[in-house]
């Protein structure tokens, strides 16, 4: 049985303008020790789902479908109860730890919160915990460090911070949400590498959620990519990397950086913008920005469809999608 499963889970959220579908419909599995990436866009609804499975959503969301831990849906548990699983059994390292972390308490107390709530530290114990947390993750002088206030520390020694937090209580799984946000690209090479450090040091199963997919690529062994907050594509990593079945995701690896070609050539893009939730269309998410839309994808939901064993996506143009792929252009190109 897996660890996580997510079962056609869908989140509305209010808005100015109506109830915004964020989440919609969106299944995958996380086996014990798994890794797995989530990539998309910005506003696709990467960190929607990654708040659902916290149980940390805007007030007056609304969930339906299931997030079984092990066996217990999260979603049914109240808030006692998601208190006690909430950073012990199930933890996340947030974007951005400046505004995470509580600016006004000291790091140390606030990593020794999760040992008092579900390990029943206290005092010199919680302290020493505290301590130990820190070294591990590379703090430099921990032992000095732990009364520091986070505005004190860098960016990337804030991360660690959180990062030992997350890991205080030995959770199952680690959820890191875009955890180099800010960070330039030596220090975020060394927080990628410590937490794939912890993770197999520990066997903590990994969701990962990324723009990077280079890092994806390299860490994880399952991939769901995400847009208009449904998944469009899922799979192992190879197999997705290798396909690229749909064409939203030709579109984003088309759209990265050749550092090593022609300095004369333009940058490939997806045309048009994400579309905002209140206005996603009845059919496809993706119909108002793919080469390949027509009249049913505007109004029909495509499936999931099988591409390879254990890789689907959900397009009415599959074959199209392929035939573009394999001519090395996107679409009808």
């Amino acid at each position: 049985m897996a660890l996580l499963a997510v079962r056609d889970l869908t989140v509305d959220l209010q808005t100015t303008r109506g109830v915004a579908r964020a989440v919609r419909g969106v299944s995958f599995e996380l086996a014990k020790g798994g890794t797995l990436g989530v990539v998309g866009e910005s506003g696709c609804g990467k960190s929607i789902t990654a708040l659902a499975l916290m149980g940390l959503l805007p007030e007056g969301a609304r969930t339906s479908g299931r997030i079984d831990l092990d066996g217990t849906d999260l979603l049914s548990l109240g808030e006692d109860a998601l208190c006690g699983m909430r950073g012990n059994r199930i933890a996340m390292i947030f974007q951005e730890p400046m505004t995470s972390l509580n600016p006004v308490h000291r790091i140390g107390r606030q990593i020794a919160e999760p040992l008092r709530q579900h390990r029943g530290l206290r005092g010199a114990k919680a302290r020493a915990e505290a301590i130990r947390l820190l070294d591990r993750v590379g703090l430099p002088n921990a032992a000095q460090r732990v009364d520091a206030y986070p505005h004190q520390l860098s960016g990337g020694q804030r991360q660690r911070v959180m990062i030992a937090m997350a890991l205080s209580c030995d959770p199952d799984i680690l959820i890191a949400d875009e955890p180099t946000t800010a960070l330039d690209v030596t220090i975020q090479g060394q927080i990628l590498d410590l937490i794939n450090e912890l993770v197999d040091e520990s066997g903590m199963a990994l969701i990962l959620i990324s723009h990077d997919l280079g890092v994806i690529a390299e860490t994880t062994d399952d991939v769901v990519v995400m847009y208009g907050g449904s998944l469009v594509e899922h799979g192992p990593t190879d197999s997705l990397f290798d396909t690229l079945a749909h064409p939203y995701s030709q579109g984003l690896f088309a759209a990265i950086p050749d550092i090593g070609g022609r300095h004369d050539r333009r940058l490939t893009t997806i045309p048009g913008t994400v579309p905002e939730l209140a206005d996603l269309p009845p059919g496809c998410p993706f119909a108002d920005r793919c080469p390949l839309a027509a009249d049913d994808c505007w109004s029909t939901e495509p499936p999931m469809r099988q591409v390879l064993p254990g890789h689907q996506a959900a397009c009415l143009r599959l074959e199209a999608a392929a035939a573009g792929r394999a001519n090395g252009g996107r679409g009808d190109d």
